[in-house]
């Protein structure tokens, strides 16, 4: 760290990255807080989050072949504390954190079909724009679809959920039955919005997708 720089290896976590920027008094990644996953992740699907992303912070990236390895951030002096607990607040309030699950399925879309309108969309907090992929989904009245032990979430419906137990052994959600929930998703929200959801998260090879393996 040098200044208003952070250099951190891609496999730092990013709730860690989050701390350290804070204990510096470095402003910037405080729209980060409470999101899972590392650094070299973060930057790879370019995370956002309150209308802030990834890519505005990377000022230089160390790779090798499309392996990125360490980064390194820009950010500003005077880290706004009092930002951390009201997005912890209202990621608790309006996400499924106490269930598995791959966090948002769907990148949220830049432009609507000609079907759709504009949204309001205000909490006190920065806009969230473009309209969020679930406000649509919800629209479509797909909340607590389930098959399986897979589960689109009643709470925010751009994620699936895995309602399934977690000990060893026992039948949780299946990789097959959360596939089957997106193209559900995918279909429906066409159908009605003119519009296709582009998923958020990336997939396995083909042979991995059909697993009948538990996620989460």
């Amino acid at each position: 760290m040098s200044s208003n720089k952070i250099y951190a290896e891609a496999g730092v976590k990013l709730s860690d990255l989050v701390r350290v920027s804070i204990e510096n008094n470095l402003t910037g990644l405080e729209w980060a807080a409470g999101i899972p996953g590392t650094v070299g992740g973060a930057v790879a699907v370019n995370a956002s989050a309150f209308g802030e992303e990834m890519k505005n912070l990377v000022s230089d990236i160390k790779r090798y072949k499309n392996i990125i390895l360490s980064v390194e951030l820009k950010l500003k002096k005077n880290a706004q504390k009092n930002l951390i607990k009201k997005y912890f607040t209202y990621r608790r309030q309006t996400q499924p954190l106490d269930y598995p699950s791959a966090g948002c399925i769907f990148k949220n879309p830049s432009q609507l079909g000609n079907k759709m309108g504009a949204a309001p969309f205000s909490r006190g907090l920065p806009p969230l724009s473009p309209l969020p992929a679930g406000y649509l989904i919800d629209q479509c009245g797909l909340k607590e679809k389930k098959i399986g032990q897979a589960m689109i979430s009643e709470k925010h419906a751009n994620f699936i959920v895995n309602c399934g137990p977690l000990r060893r052994g026992a039948s949780g959600a299946k990789a097959k039955d959360v596939i089957k929930l997106i193209q559900l998703i995918k279909k429906t929200v066409q159908k009605k919005f003119n519009l296709d959801l582009e998923e958020e998260i990336e997939y396995l090879p083909k042979r991995a997708r059909q697993s009948r393996s538990p996620i989460g």
